[in-house]
């Protein structure tokens, strides 16, 4: 199910899930140890407009909470009703993509 926020709200997406002491997911080796890739990038759009937004490492759009561990808040505003995809992607070294969905439904009718 995808997650709804009402227009207005920062939207906190990150490459991984749980406490940093502990994280599920993040940027990993095969081996499964975290690390940074060489290039960390975020990519966002949404179906209002359908433009692609990129920012790189060290945006600072872009918060690194640790090794392999990064989030980001997209900024709502402004947005109608609309459905935004999100994707990380790690180059370099470490190759690696993480992609999702939210809905964000319009501040006023």
């Amino acid at each position: 199910m995808t997650n709804t926020y009402l227009a207005g709200a920062l939207v906190q997406v990150s490459t991984y899930t749980g406490p940093v002491d502990s994280p599920t997911g993040g940027f990993r080796t095969l081996a499964g140890v975290l690390a940074d890739p060489d290039v960390v990038e975020i990519r966002w759009r949404t179906s209002e407009n359908g433009e692609v937004t990129t920012v790189a490492y060290p945006d600072p759009r872009i918060i690194k909470d640790g090794v392999g561990l990064y989030r980001s808040n997209l900024d709502t505003t402004g947005s109608d009703a609309s459905t935004w995809a999100y994707a990380w992607a790690g180059t370099g070294g470490l190759q690696a993509i993480n992609a999702g969905t939210f809905y964000v439904r319009a501040a006023f009718p």
